[in-house]
């Protein structure tokens, strides 16, 4: 049997993220803690020698795209987040979350297009591999596109039992989402699953925010699910492919900062032990 894997994928957006919806909120949150965020994402990794892939969305690399928008330059033009992230001393996958964040499921294949030359262009004036892809908002759609722009592999929908729900009712599966987030529900290992050049590596899990309806989780919900979620991908030979914003580190940052550390101790033990193998997304391609 193969050995398991751990793999983490990170949607780097600012206010990229809520580009058509943006708030105060979002201007102050993205404003004060983006920064500080990320550099502690980066050292916990470090720490535990755990390379990830963040997807980020190629206007953070291009001042011109930051022209007119709301706020402060800083919340759309981001070349400081990105160097932090290349001066890591773990090597992590620089992938890509789409040009400037828009939703592949509402643009025409040529405008879908256009969106993906310019990202492709960001990467390769930066010096950057476009082999991993995550779609804005998990919006899957266009998946010929990748391929015909030398992307390698793309995060697809969760499979989760509430995803699957929400697949034949809408309403039924919002309810079953709440559920899963408020119990200990081990999530699924996942495989990739390879179409002509292209594989598709499906999430397994979000690390969601503590803010709303969610803080209402008790304490120790995450950090079981992140054990039998590796658990389980370790005994079967599959994938665990959990996947986050730094946004879902705003709120309880503290509790949040805690959980990912043991997981990350945990990914580095049983690693070190030859248990599972840490893979980025573009490892998969």
């Amino acid at each position: 049997m193969s050995v398991g894997s751990v793999t983490i994928s990170i949607d780097l957006e600012l206010a990229w993220g809520n580009w058509d919806n943006l708030e105060q909120r979002h201007i102050d949150h993205v404003d004060a803690l983006e920064r500080p965020i990320v550099k502690r994402l980066v050292e916990t990794f470090d720490r535990h020698s755990l390379p990830v892939t963040w997807a980020f969305v190629a206007a953070l690399l291009d001042r011109d795209s930051a022209r007119e928008r709301p706020g402060s330059e800083r919340l759309w033009y981001a070349p400081d987040v990105i160097d932090t992230i290349r001066s890591a001393r773990t090597a992590h996958d620089l992938g890509s979350h789409g040009g400037r964040h828009r939703y592949f499921t509402a643009m025409s294949e040529a405008a879908a297009d256009e969106d993906l030359d310019f990202a492709r262009g960001i990467h390769a004036a930066n010096g950057l591999k476009f082999e991993s892809f995550v779609f804005p908002r998990n919006q899957v759609a266009r998946t010929a596109l990748l391929e015909r722009h030398g992307l390698r592999v793309f995060r697809g929908t969760d499979r989760a039992w509430h995803q699957r729900v929400r697949n034949a009712n809408e309403l039924a599966g919002r309810a079953a989402n709440l559920v899963d987030k408020l119990l200990p529900i081990a999530p699924e290992p996942v495989h990739p699953e390879r179409g002509g050049a292209l594989v598709n590596l499906p999430g397994s899990m979000l690390l969601f925010g503590r803010d709303g309806i969610r803080r209402l989780a008790p304490p120790s919900v995450m950090p079981t699910k992140l054990k039998r979620g590796m658990a389980r991908a370790a005994a079967g030979g599959g994938v665990f492919h959990l996947w986050f914003h730094p946004s879902n580190f705003w709120h309880d940052s503290e509790r949040q900062f805690a959980t990912l550390e043991a997981f990350a101790a945990r990914c580095a033990e049983r690693a070190g032990r030859g248990e599972i193998t840490l893979r980025t997304m573009a490892d998969f391609g």
